[in-house]
């Protein structure tokens, strides 16, 4: 498996990969989540040409199999926190087909290197509480749960 940054002639296979992630997600929780347009054509340039954000792929020959998007991010300008740059990868996905051989790994290794060599401090992550399988793998992955997010219905 090789990882390389997104190029346009990318975006059809990359919105393949987020219907899988999308219907994963309104499957868990479908008071939440909708299907919805795939992601436009200049939402995903954006992500590319920021400097900010990336979207880094996982390649086996030339299949996109899975993504990981990923952005440079700063603690909020507050006394109380510490300030420092992070990473906060805002989507993560490998394809179903591809998942348990390893490649989830090398994708994550490789969102960890981008922000090591941007000088950031750590890496950070949502996840939904009802994917057990995400959060077992992030586990893995050294990642460990700093904030829990709660709601009620009103």
């Amino acid at each position: 498996m090789t990882v390389r940054k997104a190029a346009e002639k990318d975006f059809d296979e990359i919105n393949n990969l987020f219907y899988e992630l999308d219907t994963h997600a309104i499957d868990m929780q479908p008071e939440h989540f909708q299907r919805g347009m795939p992601r436009s054509f200049e939402y995903l340039s954006g992500l590319i040409s920021d400097d900010k954000p990336d979207i880094l792929l996982a390649l086996i020959d030339d299949l996109i199999i899975g993504f990981s998007i990923i952005v440079e991010k700063e603690t909020p300008k507050l006394d109380l926190l510490i300030p420092h740059g992070y990473a906060y990868i805002q989507d993560f996905v490998i394809s179903e087909s591809h998942r348990n051989k390893g490649f989830g790994a090398k994708l994550m290794e490789a969102s960890k290197k981008w922000a090591k060599d941007r000088g950031l401090t750590y890496l950070r992550l949502s996840v939904l509480p009802e994917n057990k399988d995400a959060r077992r793998f992030y586990k893995r992955q050294d990642m460990k749960e700093q904030m829990i997010t709660m709601e009620c219905p009103i």
